[in-house]
């Protein structure tokens, strides 16, 4: 195999990955900010109280996105098969 291919495939697994994890991580940091916030305005201090929404934004977006995940990391995947003859070959 050789390295352009390598890291051409190594690149565009991480950008998938980048992309498809992005949409769910910023609904988590925001529910987490807002909740955050209202924590310091009540003084409530307890780890459980951001735990549930942060879960419930988690499996919306990755609910409401699965067909565009799913979608974008079939893509790679068909690259990545599609270079297999390439790694044998060389």
């Amino acid at each position: 195999m050789s390295p352009a291919v390598a890291s051409d495939l190594f690149r565009a697994a991480l950008w998938t990955t980048f992309t498809s994890v992005s949409p769910v991580l910023g609904a988590m940091t925001l529910v987490a900010i807002v909740f955050g916030v209202l924590q310091a305005a009540t003084q409530v201090q307890d780890a459980s109280v951001t735990f549930t929404p942060k879960l419930t934004a988690a499996l919306a977006v990755m609910w409401f996105g699965a067909t565009w995940i799913a979608s974008s990391m079939g893509a790679f995947m068909h690259k990545a098969l599609l270079a297999i003859p390439w790694m044998v070959a060389r």
